[in-house]
Parts: C-alpha cells; structure tokens; sequence
C-alpha cells in the first residue's frame, strides 16, 4: 500500500499519476528600502495595479468563457475605490507598499469572510490579487512549471494562477485549503484536472514523491506500491466509465468510499449504488473548534440529497493521533488509545451534536437510506453504547465498524451482532492489528488481507453476521482489489465499498 494515504474534498471524477512539483504562491515580505508612506509609493502601487489589471486583460481574452467570466470580476475588484483608499490610509500611517498594499487587500478579504460561505469561498480571490500586485511591485519573476506532467501541490491556489496553470503539462491539483465551491475549484472541474482541496497533511508530500490523485474519492496516495499503481492506471481515463449494475448479477452490492459531499456527482457517474463509507473527518480536520450543529447539517444534507432511493452509511468522526484535532480531549488508555470509539466517548458532547446533525438531515431527505456506525469499537459495551445513543436521536439504522481482532473472536462477536443492525469491517485496520504492525511506519500490501491470520478473522465475522441476519460490508483498501473481493463475495459479503473510480475495472473482474 501507499507510503500515506491523505483525503480532502474532491474536485471532478478524474484520475492523475505523476510526480510532486511544490508552489509556493507570494506571500508579504517587508521592503527595507520603502520605508515610509510617500507619493512616490501610490504612484508605484498604482502602476502595479494597472499592470496587473493588464495582464488580467490579456488572460481574459485567452481564457474560455467560465473562466473569462471569473477573471473579470477579479478584474473589476483592482477597481473598487475602498482598495485604494484602503492603501492610501495605511501609506499616511507609515507603512511602506507592500504593507500598505497587503493590508488593505487582507482587509478586504477579511470583510468578505464574515458575509458567509459562499463570500468566504471568494477571500482567497482578493487576497491573490493582493500577492499578484506585491509581485508586480517587488519585480518577482513568475514561477514556472515543469515541462514534464505533474501534480501541483500548493497551500492553497487562486483563478489568476489557476488559470495560468491549465496552460502547462500539469494532470493533477492538491491544495492545503479551498473549498470544492472555490473558483479554482470551479476551473478545475471546467479544465478536467483531477483535484483534491482541503488535503490536511499535505506538508508531508515532498518535492519529486509520485501521487496518485484520486478526485473521485478525495483521496491522495502518496509513493503508492506497484499494485496501486496498476489498478489507478487501469481506471486512469479522461472519460467516465460509467458501470450498470444489475442488481442481484455479482451478488453484492457495490459502494462508493467518499470524504466530502462534492464527490456525489463522480459516484454517482461511475456507477455507484449508494455510499458504504461517508468519512466525515474533513469537516473535523484541521479545525480550531468543532464545526457547528448547523455546518454539519449543511453538509450532510447536501449528501443524502445526492442519494435519492440509496443507502448512504455514514461513519462518525474517526480519530486518530495522525489526524490533531485540538480541540478535543485525549482518550490515553490501552492499546488503541486516541483511537476510534474511544476517544469519542471522551468528547461526548462532539459525537452528540454529529448524530443531531444526521438525524435532522435525514429527516430532510427521507427518500435516502441513512445508515450510521461508529469507528472501531473495541468491545460489545461500545457497541451497545452507540446503538443506543443513535437511535436515542432518532437514527434508524446503526451499526460499527469492526476493525480489532479482538472483537472478532465467537462470543464477543455474538454478542456485538446481538446489539447492531450491521456490521463493516475495516480491513487495512485489521490486517495491521492482526500482523502486529506498527500503523505509522509499516507500509501493508493489499495481498496481505489474504494472510491465513486476517483471512480467517474475515471469514468469521461475514459468518457469523449472515447466521445472525445483519448486512455485513467491507469497505477497506481490499474491496478494490479483484483477488480479495471475489473471496469476500464467496464468504457472503453483503457489500462492498470503493473509490467510485475503481468501480469500473472491479465490475468487469467480478464479470469475467
């Protein structure tokens, strides 16, 4: 498997497999030799604003209507008198250009944030202007890209350079920020470039590490091995392969895996029967405070309403000692501390406000199947614990994931079914568990959930959950993967769950 496997929300159905090329967009840097407000600094601050308002003209004219339209109000903010008079303000205080320049542009961005999301989405847009006027200012060269493919990875990515960027050999975008409403966002899925925004880790991509973006799942592979390599390249295309499956024809059902409710439209497009594994994460990661009962409804309502008629199982908040929430409390003790449904019981009132959330967006959409499951449980009091606290909020159907070898021995096994409406187990969690491998360091192949040791716990718990009647799902790395899901169909799986990307050339194994 990948040497990281990092998520954001996804942009467009795309696939793309090249190697890193880290952006650094300008950022503020004082001039030592413009210290003081001056005439001659607006007469220069002007001069770079009307240059840059040039080079906007010239891109314009170049760009496809989409992106004409989204340069041209970029265009038509350079010429809002509160800019400059914004400049001209912090000129008379002292400050030198680029000061002056960078906090009227800030400040502006700053007053768009608190009008709401959708205004929030186009901050980024002044304050890329901003940058480009500094850079016209301090003379700075343009960055340029390599001529061979490869994905860009930048903290974040405004229209002007976007724009710029689409003209290159670059197949793939990874951002640290954004949203998958941001108008890079928008040109991206315009320019059929597989992107992935909000990548929290993404510090950890080093210049030259070979990536596989994964737009359809929000998921980023990074240095992943030869077999990951060979099932993304089969699956790599420009156009959507979309599958028809015939319910009952492959004796399970297939589902897609997804980080954001962006990524609906792709799995939908590729064939998708529902969502097996909606990872709520991102709307956690990266936080300073836990999002609100009302971003959280938003969020998941845009989802289920994707999913008419379709099952949409949704986990709760799965955390883990890679992913820093600081405003939650540790959960230190055993083996799996910080871990799962654990350290959600020690931040109760965070697991409450989500489940209020699922259960008001499923009233919402009533059409759609809602499914909940905490993240590895470690015993059948956990298990009861969240069964019980779901359906004390209304949800109808909740289940855990099974992720420990621990629980998949008979009787505490029995005892979970006896408690849930269905089980998922989670097979990279498991394989390393089982093999004894340490989670951070060691790097698992997907024919190692074919190892005796893991195969075996496998079986049992499919078993079992069919001698008790309760669906049983795999929705790990190994549901991709042909060899170990046509033995997991031969087990009795009930589903399997995917990137929607990876759909495809599944079904086609699972048909010959």
């Amino acid at each position: 498997m990948s040497e990281r496997v990092l998520v954001g929300a996804g942009v467009g159905t795309g696939i793309s497999i090249a190697p890193a090329f880290k952006y650094s967009s300008t950022k503020y840097v004082p001039w030592e030799s413009d210290k003081a407000g001056s005439t001659r600094g607006l007469i220069a601050i002007k001069a770079a604003i009307a240059q840059v308002e040039q080079d906007l003209d010239q891109s314009i004219r170049a760009a496809d209507p989409e992106a004409a339209s989204i340069l041209e109000a970029l265009k038509l903010t350079l010429s809002d008198p509160s800019l400059v008079s914004g400049i001209k303000e912090r000129l008379a205080d002292g400050a030198n250009s680029q000061r002056a320049v960078a906090g009227a542009f800030s400040g502006a961005a700053k007053a768009l944030s608190s009008l709401g999301e959708y205004f929030a989405a186009r901050a980024a847009d002044v304050e890329e202007l901003g940058n480009k006027v500094i850079k016209v200012l301090s003379g700075e060269e343009e960055v340029q890209f390599p001529k061979t493919p490869f994905v860009l990875v930048a903290d974040s990515l405004g229209p002007i350079e976007m724009n710029r960027l689409v003209g290159s050999a670059v197949v793939g975008l990874i951002t640290r920020t954004g949203s998958a409403t941001s108008h890079t966002a928008i040109l991206a899925r315009a320019a059929d470039l597989p992107t992935v925004v909000s990548v929290l880790g993404s510090d950890f991509i080093h210049e030259g590490d070979l990536l596989i973006v994964d737009s359809s799942s929000g998921q980023v592979l990074v240095n992943p091995d030869e077999q990951e390599q060979r099932q993304y390249n089969q699956a790599f295309t420009k156009s959507i392969q979309k599958i028809e499956v015939t319910e009952g024809l492959l004796n399970v059902d297939l589902y897609a895996n997804l980080g954001s409710s962006s990524e609906a439209e792709s799995a939908l497009a590729f064939g998708a029967q529902g969502v097996g594994l909606f990872r709520t994460e991102l709307l956690f990661l990266g936080a300073k405070q836990a999002p609100s009962l009302e971003s959280q409804i938003l969020e998941y309502s845009r989802l289920l309403s994707s999913f008419p008629n379709k099952r949409v199982i949704v986990r709760v908040l799965d955390l883990d000692t890679d992913k820093p929430l600081p405003f939650l409390k540790l959960a230190e003790s055993g083996k799996y501390a910080n871990r799962g449904f654990q350290a959600l019981l020690s931040n109760i009132g965070v697991l409450e406000t989500q489940l209020q959330a699922l259960a008001e967006s499923a009233k919402r959409f009533p059409s759609t199947e809602l499914w909940v499951m905490a993240p590895m449980v470690t015993s059948p009091k956990q298990a009861k614990q969240f069964v019980e606290l779901a359906k004390s909020y209304g949800l109808k159907t909740a289940g855990v994931m099974i992720e420990v070898p621990e629980v998949c021995q008979e009787e505490p096994l029995q005892e979970i079914l006896d408690a849930v409406d269905f089980v998922s187990i989670g097979t990279n969690d498991l394989t390393q568990y089982t093999l004894n491998l340490d989670r951070i360091q060691s790097v698992i192949a997907l024919s190692d959930v074919r190892k005796p040791e893991v195969l075996s716990l496998i079986e049992r718990v499919i078993a079992k959950a069919r001698s008790s009647k309760k669906p049983v799902g795999i929705c790990g790395e190994a549901a991709s993967d042909p060899i170990s899901a046509k033995l997991f169909i031969d087990f009795g799986v009930t589903s399997l769950s995917l990137s929607p990307a990876l759909l495809p050339g599944l079904v086609r194994a699972l048909r010959n």
